[in-house]
């Protein structure tokens, strides 16, 4: 039985924020493309989970995995 993946959870979140926190911006950028995260949804999320403290991290996170797509 095959598993059908999961896109956009508050654990994949956490993984790319974490990252990011790390300053592992590509591997954050990669897991944005892996996972199907786009800049409306990380700000979404970061509205309720708050990991991010500069909206420019977000906005320049989404451009990395822009320039990935």
């Amino acid at each position: 039985k095959t598993t059908k993946k999961e896109y956009r959870t508050e654990e994949q979140f956490n993984d790319i924020a974490e990252n990011v926190l790390n300053g592992n911006w590509r591997d954050a950028a990669k897991q944005c493309v892996e996972y199907g995260f786009f800049a409306n949804d990380l700000r979404k999320f970061n509205e309720r989970l708050e990991l991010f403290s500069d909206i420019y991290d977000i906005a320049e996170l989404a451009e990395m995995a822009q320039k990935l797509r």
